[in-house]
């Protein structure tokens, strides 16, 4: 859906995009001639060093940084190109160029998770007020409103955004040590270059540089599997809720849409179909990534290459279920005659919460507890009607006039605070989505400087 961040092009163009960053910060600290750097830095492009020659290079020589940092040595000239890679190790540009690479992809997943978020909370508005049965267990519990269930699923996208801005700043910090990450080509200086070119390209430095950390990674697989696991809970209450047999929401999918080649009365679901199987797959990358091999010793290219795959597929398919639920959502068609039917279905035996609850004062909670459950069951049995049997005894008679029996039997004034709590989250879901389109203040480096200080203090 959209651009693909894990294309080589886009791989290709982060490590050009950090080798110019670093040739640049050397030039500042005088480490390579300034003339070079500027000469690498106009040469870092796929045009000037040239894709198809950069493919062929690295099936040759099956070094991919190698590959590039030859190929951007031409493209500089014979002069320049002596300084491109000063003191960089393959991994050092492979990990930095798949930070900025996510910091692309965590902008996007927050813009679709901020549409989504906008979405749900002008459906909690409209349907503040909208009665229908609430469910536990897949049986009739108690009246709510549908805002109230809109609420609970903005509550839980809150909480899945909160999580995947915590991790920010432990993922995105520059880990640019060398071959092995104590700075052996670089010395006393690298620290400082790495700090440099942390600030050059938006991120935060380390201080340690070593390439065997990879629980930042995946932390932050674990975070995007957590969309899928609020993206399945929506999905699935739409798809039950789109059964026939309840029909309280549909997919405006449009005449031309078939559902079945032999059945032509069939309109199936298509949206929430596509959505419930990308958020399963989603939830499952979580669990696969805590399977990643733990590296051994300073660096192991068996992690680097299993978790290149997993982050890759991972982006890709949380991005997906957030357009996936961002497009189901614009479609969705909620039909509140179907749910205002299906609630007074049970209103009688619903509303027995409501009436042990007025009768407890007087009985007992618990005592009342036992007198409703028993004539339930006998209603139940005997088809008898609920009010009529409460009505026989003379306790119950004595402690329910006929109006308040009325009031505590119409489900639509049994719904609790649902429509307040439907607002409430309509209101902080709009919150939560403008903060996550919101910009970014300063240099994250600094950022994240100032928030390790903090801690440290």
């Amino acid at each position: 859906m959209g651009t693909d961040f894990f294309s080589d092009e886009r791989r290709w163009q982060s490590w050009l995009q950090v080798e110019a960053a670093l040739a640049r910060v050397q030039a500042e600290a005088g480490i390579i001639p300034g003339w070079a750097a500027d000469r690498i830095a106009e040469a870092a492009t796929l045009e000037r060093v040239d894709a198809e020659t950069l493919r062929r290079e690295i099936r040759t020589t099956m070094a991919p940084v190698h590959a590039l940092s030859r190929c951007l040595a031409r493209a500089a000239g014979d002069e320049a190109g002596g300084w491109v890679h000063w003191g960089a190790t393959t991994q050092n540009v492979i990990d930095a160029g798949r930070l900025l690479v996510l910091r692309d992809v965590q902008a996007e997943l927050k813009a679709r998770l901020a549409r989504v978020l906008t979405q749900l909370s002008a459906l909690a508005e409209t349907h503040a007020d909208t009665p229908m049965i609430g469910r536990t267990n897949r049986q009739h519990a108690l009246p709510i409103t549908f805002g109230f269930k809109l609420a609970g699923w903005i509550d839980e996208l809150i909480r899945v955004c909160d999580q995947i801005d915590d991790c920010e700043d432990r993922l995105f910090r520059l880990r640019f040590g060398g071959a092995i990450g104590a700075y052996q080509s670089l010395g006393a200086a690298g620290p400082d270059i790495t700090a440099r070119l942390a600030h050059a390209l938006g991120l935060a430095p380390a201080v340690y540089g070593g390439r065997a950390q990879l629980d930042p990674l995946i932390e932050y697989v674990t975070r995007l599997a957590m969309l899928g696991v609020a993206a399945g809970r929506i999905g699935g209450d739409l798809y039950a809720a789109m059964q026939t047999e309840t029909a309280e929401i549909a997919e405006d999918l449009g005449h031309g849409v078939v559902g079945s080649s032999t059945m032509p009365h069939k309109v199936n679901p298509k949206l929430v179909v596509a959505l419930n199987a990308r958020a399963t797959r989603l939830r499952a990358l979580g669990a696969a990534a805590f399977a990643v091999t733990p590296p051994c010793h300073e660096g192991d290219a068996v992690s680097n290459h299993e978790l290149r795959d997993l982050v890759a597929d991972t982006c890709r398919l949380a991005l997906d279920v957030a357009g996936d639920l961002a497009g189901l959502l614009e479609r969705l068609k909620v039909d509140r005659t179907a749910m205002a039917d299906i609630l007074h279905t049970s209103s009688a035996l619903t509303a027995l919460e409501a009436v042990m609850m007025h009768l407890a004062p007087t009985l007992g909670r618990a005592a009342a507890h036992d007198a409703l459950h028993a004539a339930a069951s006998e209603a139940r049995e005997t088809g008898a009607d609920i009010k009529a049997l409460l009505m026989q005894r003379a306790d119950i008679a004595a402690a329910l006039d006929a109006e308040t029996l009325v009031r505590l039997f119409d489900p639509t004034r049994n719904t609790g605070q649902s429509a307040a709590i439907a607002r409430q989250l309509a209101s902080d879901g709009r919150a939560r989505a403008a903060r996550l389109t919101a910009p970014a203040s300063g240099n994250r480096s600094e950022a994240a400087n100032a928030a390790s200080s903090a801690r440290q203090a």
